[in-house]
């Protein structure tokens, strides 16, 4: 199997299986050699079993000779560690969580990719507790961009980041309270989607927030993206999040594109080049592009009131260790956990309330057009050791408190430029619309 294909989208794997030019043992193998050499200067992947992986990989050639081939029939995928994968800890990126024992059943999303033929690599690298955006990790080292070594992937779902854009899996489970699957993809040039509110079940993950959680993919293009979810999405009924979510089919004709004016966010100057250089794309495809008024909520209010909720929510669903083993949280997040400790329920339910204008304000957008692009993030990766920029999640927040879809694109930048995402954010079950949109911009 040559190079190319390694480093090609999941949905050319796919293909090349089918046509039998390579076997799931053979670009599971790929994988795993392209992991242990990538583990000392991106480090990914917190852990990965590689013969379990080629079991199940030649189980899986096995099932194509035998019963033919499911949707996602040997391909290779890693999985964010606040996910269970049976056999494999769930540390969450947490000191608390290093001697836990494997859990012994898949989470809802785990148990889909298993049953559609996923091989399942390992466990990848986040931002502890999944509480922040650039995934540099006192307890199981930092997780660097696969394009320079000393600079972040973003965060929190920063090693599935590395790992699709270093070509060390064919796709990657993420999960987003308020941008960690569209973040890292942004920094890391690649494709992030968070979906429609519980269109994917959360069960079997650690809790950052009931409200704001997401279970999203990260790929190398949007039709990937297309091909997973309909894989990921469907009714859980032991989940009290899940959603039964009917996606809409992509709409044919001309889009009405709102873009919301960048009031109140300081955007680097580069961002702001290649998102007008996204905006006339959208033009030259015939696309309607309407200017929309700045939001009525301070971004950085909106975010705030976000961080406060899921840290008292932390508190819940870490409640034991917070108790017992304090000394195995970091300063950092021992610090953020404390604040929220110290505030009143009243206090949460004010913040709740902030997020509820969020929301609102994001329906109000989205009445005026079909989709909302803005930029992903303000900024491009930065280096660790400088400070880490507080506006991160301004634009991504939004559409987590609102429950629509949400859907990180790359855009056109110089060879030797950072890369930058573009966000495009739907209403509820319009997230194949979004896919379409993000593969007729990209393909």
């Amino acid at each position: 199997m040559t190079e190319t294909l390694v480093t090609a989208d999941a949905t050319a794997q796919r293909e090349a299986l089918a046509r039998g030019e390579t076997t799931a043992a053979e670009l599971t193998a790929r994988y795993l050699d392209a992991i242990e050499r990538a583990q000392p200067t991106v480090n990914a992947f917190i852990a990965f079993d590689r013969d379990r992986a080629m079991v199940d990989a030649r189980a899986s050639d096995a099932h194509r000779a035998t019963h033919g081939a499911r949707p996602l029939e040997g391909l290779a995928i890693a999985i964010k560690d606040n996910l269970d994968a049976a056999g494999f800890r769930t540390t969450a990126g947490m000191a608390t969580r290093r001697d836990a024992p494997p859990a012994p059943h898949d989470s809802a999303a785990v148990a889909r990719l298993r049953a559609a033929g996923a091989v399942i690599l390992g466990k990848l690298n986040l931002h502890e507790a999944a509480l922040g955006a650039d995934n540099h990790n006192p307890h199981f080292g930092a997780c660097h961009h696969p394009r320079r070594h000393g600079f972040t992937p973003g965060g929190s779902s920063g090693g599935s980041g590395a790992a699709v854009a270093g070509a060390l899996c064919s796709a990657a489970l993420g999960t987003d309270s308020m941008g960690s699957v569209r973040i890292p993809a942004s920094y890391c040039g690649v494709f992030g989607l968070k979906p429609t509110y519980g269109a994917i079940s959360p069960r079997g993950s650690v809790v950052v927030s009931r409200r704001l959680d997401h279970v999203g993919v990260l790929a190398r293009s949007a039709r990937d993206l297309g091909l997973l979810l309909p894989v990921l999405a469907g009714f859980d009924p032991a989940c009290a999040e899940s959603r039964a979510v009917a996606f809409a089919a992509p709409a044919p004709g001309a889009l009405r594109i709102g873009v919301p004016a960048l009031d109140g966010i300081e955007v680097q100057p580069g961002v702001r080049a290649a998102f007008a250089r996204g905006l006339d794309a959208l033009r030259a495809r015939g696309l309607a592009v309407i200017d929309l008024p700045g939001s009525r909520i301070e971004p950085g209010r909106a975010r705030r009131a976000g961080l406060l909720v899921c840290e008292a929510e932390m508190l819940v669903e870490h409640a034991a260790d917070w108790a017992a083993r304090r000394e195995r949280f970091s300063p950092a997040l021992a610090k953020m956990l404390a604040w929220a400790a110290g505030k009143s329920a009243a206090d949460v339910v004010t913040a709740d309330r902030v997020m509820d204008e969020a929301a609102v304000q994001l329906q109000q957008w989205l009445d005026a057009c079909d989709v909302l692009a803005w930029p992903t993030t303000p900024q491009v990766a930065f280096a660790f050791g400088t400070p880490v920029p507080a506006n991160q999640a301004d634009f991504t927040c939004f559409a987590n408190m609102a429950g629509v879809p949400a859907l990180s694109l790359p855009l056109p930048v110089d060879a030797d430029a950072w890369p930058v995402g573009m966000q495009l954010i739907g209403h509820g079950g319009d997230d194949l619309r979004l896919v379409a949109l993000a593969h007729a911009l990209t393909a």
